[in-house]
This record gives C-alpha cells, structure tokens and sequence, in this order.
C-alpha cells in the first residue's frame, strides 16, 4: 500500500477515536496526547507521508483497537509497533524546588 494510502486510512482510524489530527511546524516528531478536553494527535508540517504514517500508526497503537475495523494491512502496520516503548511527557504544573 502507498504511504499516501496509508496515511488516509490512519488518520481515518484515529479520527474515528475521537481524535483530531493537528499539523503545526516545530522540531518535534509527533504523537497523541489529551489536551483540557481535546484529544490531539500533534504531526510536524513538514513530513512527508511515510513520516506521518510513523507517527499515526504509533498513536493508533496506543488506542482501542478492538472494535474498530481496519484493513488487514492497515492493522499489520499498526501493530509493528506495539512492542516499541510508550514515551510519556508530563507538562502537568509542579511546584518549584525550594531555594
């Protein structure tokens, strides 16, 4: 399947989530996360398709899968990634260490 093919089917998958797929430019990778209430999945503006199909299929991993369809394989690429390691980022505020 072609990277542009398979992009148009993550994207789909993730939006069925209830996810929104955001592009914006920065030195970043990408991923999903849960802003206030929104659920995001952030992409560099600057990728080309097999870049973001990378970073939709390690989002979609993460996800509820299980009654959600997907050709077999969109599901295949998906699911090569879900031995990799989950990266969490905590942005939650903390107090400063005291001086």
């Amino acid at each position: 399947m072609k990277a542009a093919k398979l992009v148009q089917h993550l994207s789909e998958a993730i939006e069925k989530q209830g996810y929104k797929i955001r592009y914006e430019k920065g030195n970043f990778k990408g991923g999903s996360c849960i802003f206030e209430a929104d659920k995001l999945v952030i992409m560099n503006k600057r990728y080309g398709d097999e870049e973001r199909a990378e970073v939709l299929g390690k989002a979609l991993v993460r996800m509820d899968m299980d009654s959600l369809f997907l050709v077999p394989e969109v599901r295949d690429y998906v699911e090569q990634f879900a031995d990799q390691p989950l990266v969490t980022i905590d942005l939650t505020e903390q107090e400063p260490p005291a001086q």
